[in-house]
């Protein structure tokens, strides 16, 4: 029990209350997480795939709950912090055909003895799908689609009342509750098509990239953001709008393995350039330039226990004009589930060895019973010396038979 209670308590401590609108699910130990920035999975026909469909899923949860009376040093009253991220993928292999399709769900929620309500502070939803045709086994066109949002209204919730301040326009208003964006935005869709290729490649370092033509569409008009909190006339916010981009797109990573397999990192940088944008600055493509940078790391403690750590680094003037980071460390307790994966196709050394150790088997085998027959045929008896056949006896009343020498 006590130990429950540490892990639970760590994982609170742990968990980062990054932004609501565009904070990062947590990766998977199992597989890296797709994200529309970022693509998670290497474009590389690999032998352990199984041919067909193949799926996984891996579901995360922690909590921490704290409660203080009369602790010197401590807010009096209740705290409690809980999340849950869910990562699942369907995927299809057929020659040279892939077919991957990736979602992510991340939700996370506290209270505090400051502010008695709970408070989202991360939602993300995230659906990829990633088409590879395989000219060569590591290089071919690709075509991909993506999209980012979240799920729920997000609202910036403080304990007294805050003044806020409109960047563009001066205007000030105040709230406890400042509603920052609805439902399912800002929702973000991007698609891209091109060339993706892989010069090297093995289980502790993949390096990949692709190149082509990408498009991205926000919709985010009417929804905020906050700029600055330390504006001298209260909290400075700016109304977003949407955004809409198409031009050259780059990406590079790498991601591997260690540890058995135990550990699991990924590090991707992607670039979209441009040429046409809705922009109503009329500002160059060099300045428009959306530049994303992720890292991330997992740690399979054990089989349902794994450590996560994920870093972005976003630039993208025209939506906002600042760079968004954003960082979380989560200590979570999982579940997952794959499908079967096939064995390792044998090489034609492989098989060779085995057919002369199966010839090698069968001719012991063949050795072992013949001495064993003969064995057995020295432990029998001699067989009795023959006899000769006695004189026939004439029948009563005949005479005895004559050999041709007595006939006369």
């Amino acid at each position: 029990m006590r130990k429950t209670l540490a892990i639970l308590t760590l994982a609170g401590a742990f968990t980062s209350q990054a932004a609501a609108q565009s904070a990062p699910a947590p990766i998977s130990t199992v597989k890296p997480a797709a994200t529309s920035y970022v693509t998670g999975d290497t474009p590389i026909k690999d032998i352990k795939k199984p041919q067909g469909i193949a799926y996984g899923i891996t579901v995360a949860a922690n909590l921490n709950v704290a409660s203080n009376k009369s602790v010197v040093g401590q807010i009096e009253g209740n705290s409690v912090l809980f999340g849950a991220s869910a990562l699942g993928n369907i995927n299809y292999l057929r020659d040279r055909h892939e077919w991957l399709n990736n979602l992510s769900l991340a939700e996370t929620w506290s209270r505090t003895p400051a502010i008695d309500t709970f408070v989202k502070s991360n939602d993300s939803l995230t659906l990829e799908s990633l088409y590879n045709y395989f000219l060569r086994e590591w290089t071919g066109p690709f075509l991909r689609a993506a999209a980012q949002s979240s799920i729920l209204r997000t609202q910036r919730i403080t304990a007294a009342t805050e003044t806020y301040v409109n960047n563009e326009t001066g205007a000030l208003s105040t709230a406890s509750r400042f509603n920052l964006s609805d439902t399912f935005q800002p929702f973000t869709l991007n698609e891209s098509t091109g060339w993706f290729f892989q010069p090297f490649r093995s289980e502790a370092f993949n390096a990949y990239g692709r190149i082509g033509l990408g498009g991205r569409h926000t919709f985010a008009e009417g929804a905020r953001a906050i700029v600055d909190e330390d504006d001298e006339r209260g909290v400075a916010y700016t109304v977003l709008k949407d955004v809409h981009q198409a031009g050259a797109e780059l990406f590079g990573g790498l991601d591997g393995k260690a540890v058995e397999g135990r550990l699991l990192y990924n590090l991707g940088v992607s670039a979209l350039f441009p040429f046409a944008n809705n922009d109503d600055a009329d500002r160059s493509i060099a300045k428009l330039t959306k530049v994303a940078v992720q890292a991330a790391a997992g740690m399979k403690v054990t089989s349902w226990l794994a450590v996560n750590y994920q870093l972005k680094v976003i630039r993208d003037v025209q939506l906002i004009n600042a760079v968004q980071v954003q960082n979380a460390l989560l200590l979570s307790l999982q579940y997952t589930k794959t499908s079967p994966t096939p064995d390792k196709p044998k090489s034609e050394a492989d098989l060779a060895k085995e057919r002369i150790a199966a010839l090698e088997s069968a001719l012991q085998t063949a050795e072992q019973r013949a001495a064993a027959a003969e064995s057995r045929l020295n432990t029998l008896p001699p067989e009795p010396a023959a006899q000769p056949e006695p004189p026939a006896v004439p029948a009563q009343g005949l005479p005895a038979p004559t050999t041709p020498a007595q006939q006369p």
